[in-house]
């Protein structure tokens, strides 16, 4: 054997050796510890000498093992990253490295990215986008310095909830998520970089933590049922023509099925992961209680028109509708809060809940009415905010001047206090700028009767309310049951399992 033969196959092997050395992450030889030599320095040199001494077979296995080696070295030189964290202490002589555990917290085991964004070009999130949080968050309730703001909403999300946005974030505080205290300080640290500055002065937790496994035992799911009867639930109920699952095949939006329109509603392929089985309990049962932002039904009065669609988005100033043409065609509108129409009001019981935002009253003893926005309501009272004050009023039928509105048949308007009388009565009687007037009813096309007036942003949810009268509690408890195993990871799984199970079959 000639010693060229010896020096192509020593190269050969060389190279191959040298290969799986460097993939394997082998010590440097032939002294380990001075590093001297590394695995890729021997591979360079073998690929070298095989492409100047083999012929073309060789030449192509060597090239194709030096492709490989390439972007397995490219591969190392990038900086390996990781959203676990492991809080133990916070150092905060360095509250910017305080924000970077925080970041990796809201990324990682906290799952605020799921729902939250941080960038305002970013597609939209179920929940509020987060961009200069650090600053809004001073003035998101008055008197409320940023970071108390940021403490009672992490520990108690449904305390002050943006308008728009419904209560669907969990309590980071318990299980599953379960946050530790320093895990949340380091979290509301990011949170205040974005925009504003870090304040990193200690607080005590708003909540008991001895409480959490308390409570979370005494919420066991209200059924139990049979995952795989439930799926078939869930699609004979046509729960898959709105809501998408994934390996499941849905209708396309704006079919129409016997009984309803399909519209794009939540995706609910990882439901479970960010819910407790009382909110998907809760959205069968009662779909208007907490309406995910982005999807709920709306129809409201401004400028004298009417926009019927979906509720895109709402903050304090304005929101967006978006509507369907009878072509089938999709427009958004940005209508102002303040361009909304005051509905007249003949029963004041239960205005927020009708989705009335601002009262106009006038109190019996007042000659002037009262306009403001509804802070809050009882049953006999309702407080408006009025400038920078409140005000409380009564809503009994006796401190209330009752309003009426006519409209002659010339087209003029006239709003005045009622006195007395309806259309089918000969007569209307209004105190018009302090003096009586009587109106001929045969002169009129329309009076309008109403205690008070009051802008209105009413948003339900498209999901058919008689959808919980449509199951058996077996089919509740299977369908649940279902929904519970609606974590991501179960539906890939299912997914890959089916299309496997499809290329097996042809």
């Amino acid at each position: 054997m000639s010693t060229n033969t010896l020096i192509k196959i020593a190269s050969l092997i060389i190279m191959v050796v040298s290969f799986i050395a460097y993939i394997a992450g082998a010590s440097a030889f032939p002294i380990a510890s001075e590093n001297l030599l590394p695995w890729s320095v021997w591979f360079i040199v073998s690929v070298v000498v095989n492409i100047i001494l083999w012929h073309s077979v060789i030449k192509l296995l060597t090239f194709s093992l030096a492709v490989i080696w390439f972007y397995a070295f490219v591969a190392g030189l990038v900086p390996e990253s990781s959203t676990a964290v492991n809080l133990t202490e916070l150092d905060w002589s360095d509250p910017d490295a305080v924000a970077e555990q925080g970041a990796l917290v809201f990324n990682g085991k906290g799952q605020c990215s799921a729902c939250h964004t941080v960038d305002t070009s970013a597609p939209k999130g179920r929940c509020p986008d987060l961009t200069d949080i650090g600053v809004h968050a001073a003035n998101r309730q008055p008197g409320m310095d940023a970071k108390t703001y940021l403490i009672e909403s992490l520990y108690e999300p449904a305390k002050y909830l943006v308008p728009g946005y419904g209560k669907i974030m969990p309590d980071v505080w318990k299980a599953p998520i379960a946050l530790s205290k320093l895990e949340i300080e380091a979290v509301i640290a990011y949170l205040q970089s974005q925009g504003g500055e870090i304040d990193p002065t200690p607080y005590d937790e708003p909540i008991d933590r001895a409480d959490a496994g308390t409570v979370a035992a005494a919420l066991p799911p209200l059924l139990t049922g049979d995952a795989a009867l439930g799926k078939k639930v869930f699609v004979a109920a046509a729960c898959h023509s709105c809501h998408v699952v994934k390996g499941i095949e849905s209708p396309v939006v704006g079919e129409t099925t016997q009984d309803f329109e399909v519209v794009t509603a939540p995706e609910l392929s990882e439901i479970a992961a960010f819910n407790d089985m009382r909110y998907l309990e809760e959205s069968i049962l009662k779909p208007g209680a907490q309406i995910v932002s982005g999807y709920g039904a709306v129809t409201v009065q401004a400028k004298g028109a009417t926009f019927q669609g979906t509720l895109v988005s709402q903050d304090t100033e304005k929101i967006v509708v978006r509507t369907k043409t009878a072509d089938g065609q999709e427009e958004e509108h940005t209508i102002l809060l303040s361009e909304l129409d005051d509905e007249p009001i003949e029963d004041l019981a239960n205005l927020k809940a009708n989705g009335y935002f601002t009262l106009t009253l006038t109190p019996a003893d007042a000659d002037a009415p009262r306009t403001g926005e509804i802070v809050e309501e009882t049953d006999d009272t309702v407080t408006l905010k009025i400038g920078e004050e409140t005000q409380t009023l009564s809503k009994a039928d006796a401190d209330v001047k009752s309003q009426m509105t006519v409209i002659t048949f010339d087209g003029d308007t006239i709003v005045g206090e009622y006195v007395s009388g309806t259309m089918d009565d000969d007569e209307i009687i209004l105190i018009v700028d302090g003096s009586e007037e009587v109106f001929d009813t045969f002169d009129l096309e329309e009076a309008t009767y109403a205690r008070a007036l009051g802008k209105k942003l009413l948003v339900t949810s498209p999901m058919p309310e008689n959808f919980p009268h449509l199951f058996s509690v077996s089919d509740m408890s299977h369908l649940l049951a279902f929904l519970s195993t609606l974590t991501g990871e179960t539906a890939t799984a299912e997914t890959e399992s089916e299309e496997a199970g499809e290329a097996a079959a042809e």
